[in-house]
């Protein structure tokens, strides 16, 4: 069993699992790493539950112990991400363009609910206190990692000011991050492989005295070390290249929150910039019609 197979069980059997089960089941969702870090001992006691929990768990999960449980924890953090072409040699492999298309909505679908299950939803109300809280908003998303970065830039510009997208053509990212201040958030999105520009971004947050919310695939990086907050996603499915389909879930329920915090005065400038759109023609012609009508 795979650490996103055991994950996807947790999130299914959650529902039906007597509630101290369930609590512990709850803590290692939202806390993988401490699987390897700890005792069982001390996990039990971090998770707020008995050793003995701890076990029930494992064997709910169709376990024989603890050691077998953990063991795929071990084997996860032994893994080395794999390369992109050789997951495009295996995609080829599919049985048809059809068999692909719906193994990828499958995996889709998994990673959405996979996201959804390790995140609460006070994870989600902290992290966007935080970012609406801050003076300034700094986005480190690069790569492949733009793309959402991008959108979670679009939709906070329309609820606040000074959002900044790192590491821009007129702005060197060492510039940036010497600039960070204790008042300032940076908000960042990676995944395995990580690129440089993670260790360099958990270091100018420690020496700052900014504070991160870090959007990732794992809790056990440079930067979530660092990190006020953590949101996972899953990056899994039978593509070449791995999923962003949850970080785009992540941006777009970060950017809700952080509308939820903001109030009345997010919800008056989104009403001013969409008006601006409308009357500077930044619509189309049809979608003036359907205004004003």
């Amino acid at each position: 069993m795979t650490l996103q197979e055991l994950h996807a069980l947790i999130v299914e059997t959650l529902p039906a699992m007597p509630r101290q089960v369930a609590q512990a089941a709850r803590h290692i969702a939202d806390h993988p790493d401490e699987v390897l870090i700890h005792s069982m001992r001390d996990l039990a006691s971090r998770a707020g539950v008995s050793p003995a929990t701890l076990l029930r768990l494992a064997q709910s999960l169709r376990f024989d112990g603890w050691a077998e449980f953990r063991a795929v924890y071990a084997q996860d953090l032994r893994r080395a991400p794999e390369a992109y072409a050789e997951r495009a040699s295996r995609a080829l492999d599919r049985s048809g363009v059809p068999a692909l298309l719906q193994e990828s909505f499958v995996a889709q679908r998994a990673n959405l609910d996979h996201t959804v299950g390790v995140n609460p939803p006070e994870a989600f109300a902290r992290s966007a206190a935080l970012l609406a809280a801050a003076d300034r908003v700094f986005i480190s998303a690069f790569m492949s990692c733009r793309g959402p970065g991008l959108t979670f830039a679009y939709l906070c510009r329309m609820l606040r000011d000074n959002v900044f997208l790192l590491g821009g053509d007129a702005s060197p990212l060492a510039a940036d991050l010497a600039l960070l201040r204790p008042t300032d958030a940076v908000l960042t999105i990676n995944f395995q492989p990580y690129g440089q520009e993670i260790d360099k971004i958990a270091s100018a947050v420690a020496d700052s005295g900014a504070k991160l919310v870090c959007l990732s695939d794992s809790r056990a990086t440079q930067a979530t070390r660092v990190a006020e907050e953590t949101l996972l996603f899953s990056v899994e499915g039978p593509s070449f290249f791995p999923s962003l389909t949850a970080a785009h879930l992540l941006v777009e329920s970060l950017a809700i929150s952080i509308l939820a915090h903001l109030g009345d005065e997010a919800t008056r400038r989104i009403r001013q910039i969409e008006n601006a759109y409308y009357t500077s023609g930044t619509y189309s012609a049809v979608n003036n019609q359907r205004r004003t009508s």
